[in-house]
């Protein structure tokens, strides 16, 4: 091979097909780096057949689409027929698979799709591919885009059979247009092809992407024929457990041997695919999930509970805040109460020298307001800081200290908690002693809040009670409401179960009149619609199956 090809500078071989060399080559004209493909001399030397090579490149050279390889110039040079390409950085999928085996159904999904736009758009512009294989899909660096390429033995929609152009159409002796393992049957028995046939390689490849196998395993291209013309390939599910039904079934009618039975265009391809690619997002992994019957109510079960533990939590707040706030204004009202009572007596003992003074009624009345069940703490003290009436004789005549953390806010009162000296928690008042105008001293008042914490409590066992019964109303109604949707489910799985084996020859009856009777009447409309389609293909089977065992007696009696 020379340096150059025509205006191509051949930078290296790249790979090597049944009719054509491939290289890497540049362009200095535009600086862009191409692939050529170049016809093999000893096919370059049939001009038919390079004629026809460059002719259908030039239809292949008309297709623009991001999943096709772009084909950028055909011609010759030195009496060599190339095609200069788009040159993609990656590796073909035949590499890969072999490399890797089996793909991840996603993958495959992602790659299909994008496979089967490819094929439509060529189908709609007139162009059959013809020779759809794993060899012919090359996919980019990263994986992710697949690109087709080789419309080599591509033809243009129908063309003329008569003439040069059929002489030109027609194969060498013996050769069949397309790699045998990936024909479809109408190529193997040798009668014309259309859309469809490219569609049947394709799901030939989806099937080796999927299992990580051929679909037909033959050896001999006579063994390959048969198996493509007349075996069902071995099961998806037999290699490929985890693959979703919806993809086995695409691949399956891709396969079948009649051209009708297959998608009608690769429009209808990608449209399924892309249904599936969507379910399969939608689909939780994982194990298989819990019965309609048991997860709804769960659901519904935990939404209410996250909601009642929301508003029980908001409402205990603000109960809260509500009975503090009403212990205050009585706790408030005592030791204003207390303040009023002890104000004449400090005021008299404030004007008396100290041996003068006389405490003894200021007790009294401390000790009888002490045994007041709300009351746990009081301690009365003068403008020097002196106790001078206490609930505790021990603290009289000591100095009056207030624990760290309760000094008084502001001038008048306070309202602080109280910590616990044994006699349980409260709430504790501080109030100047005043009368006429002068301050004598202080009461501080320390209020129990047991009823309080009570009351508390009692509303938070209360509310908890009250959120238990709720949540397990709900659970019951989602349980029987998940069995009333469960039941006509079944009813519909068993049905559908059951059309299949019996040829769709039964129907359901019901007199529901909502969206499960719809479903029952639309099954039963369907059912109707497909029974004598299936029961004129049974027929026919039949008549075929008498004809077999007609026909060698008749050879017998001749």
């Amino acid at each position: 091979m020379a340096e150059m090809l025509g205006r191509y500078r051949i930078d290296g071989r790249l790979g090597e097909g049944a009719m054509a060399d491939v290289f890497r080559a540049f362009d200095p004209g535009i600086g862009r780096t191409v692939a050529i493909k170049v016809l093999k001399p000893e096919y370059g030397r049939d001009p038919e057949l390079g004629e026809r090579f460059l002719r259908e490149a030039r239809a292949a050279g008309a297709l623009n689409h991001p999943n096709i390889a772009t084909v950028y110039d055909v011609g010759e040079a030195d009496g060599v027929a190339y095609i200069a390409m788009e040159l993609i950085e990656g590796q073909p999928l035949d590499t890969l698979l072999l490399a890797q085996g089996r793909l991840p159904y996603e993958r495959v999904l992602a790659l299909g799709q994008q496979l089967a736009s490819a094929l439509d758009y060529a189908h709609r512009a007139g162009v059959v591919h013809r020779d759809v294989k794993p060899s012919n899909i090359l996919l980019s660096a990263d994986g992710r885009t697949a690109k087709l390429l080789d419309f080599g033995v591509a033809r243009i929609g129908d063309i003329d059979v008569s003439g040069t152009e059929g002489r030109l159409a027609r194969t060498q002796v013996g050769q069949m247009i397309g790699t045998p393992r990936y024909m479809s049957p109408e190529q193997a028995l040798g009668i014309p092809v259309d859309q469809r046939s490219d569609l049947f390689s394709l799901g030939a490849v989806l099937y080796e992407m999927v299992t990580g196998k051929v679909a037909f395993p033959g050896m001999g291209l006579a063994t390959l024929a048969i198996q493509i013309a007349q075996e069902r390939v071995e099961p998806i599910a037999r290699s490929a457990a985890d693959c979703p039904p919806g993809l086995r079934f695409v691949i399956d009618k891709l396969l079948a041997k009649k051209p009708e039975q297959r998608f009608a265009d690769g429009h209808a391809v990608y449209e399924a695919l892309t249904r599936e690619i969507a379910a399969t997002a939608e689909a939780a992994p994982g194990r298989r999930g819990l019965p309609l019957k048991i997860k709804l109510p769960l659901a519904l079960v935990t939404v209410t509970a996250i909601a009642l533990v929301a508003s029980v939590s908001s409402i205990l707040g603000r109960q809260q805040r509500t009975l503090e706030h009403m212990a205050i204004v009585s706790g408030g009202s005592i030791a204003a109460f207390v303040t009023g009572n002890t104000a004449v007596l400090a005021a008299d003992n404030a004007g008396l020298a100290p041996e003068q003074q006389d405490w003894t009624s200021l007790q009294a009345f401390v000790a009888s307001a002490s045994r007041d069940q709300e009351i746990r703490d009081m301690v009365v003290a003068d403008t020097g800081g002196i106790v001078r009436a206490a609930d505790d004789a021990k603290l009289i005549g000591t100095r009056y200290r207030r624990t760290a953390g309760e000094a008084a806010i502001g001038s008048n009162a306070s309202v602080t908690a109280a910590p616990d000296r044994g006699k349980g928690a409260g709430l504790r008042f501080v109030r100047p002693i005043r009368y006429a105008g002068a301050e004598f001293g202080t009461v501080d008042l320390v209020l129990r809040r047991t009823a309080l914490d009570a009351a508390i409590d009692n509303a938070r066992m209360l509310l908890t009670v009250l959120s238990l019964v709720i949540m397990g109303v709900v659970l019951v109604i989602g349980y029987l409401s998940g069995a009333m949707v469960a039941r006509p489910l079944a009813r519909l799985r068993k049905a559908l179960d059951e059309a299949a084996k019996s040829d769709f020859a039964l129907r359901i009856s019901h007199r529901r009149r909502d969206e499960f009777g719809a479903a029952f009447d639309a099954f039963n409309r369907a059912a109707a619609a497909v029974e004598p389609h299936l029961a004129g293909t049974g027929a026919q089977a039949d008549i075929a199956m008498r004809a077999t065992r007609v026909v060698p007696s008749a050879r017998l009696a001749a």
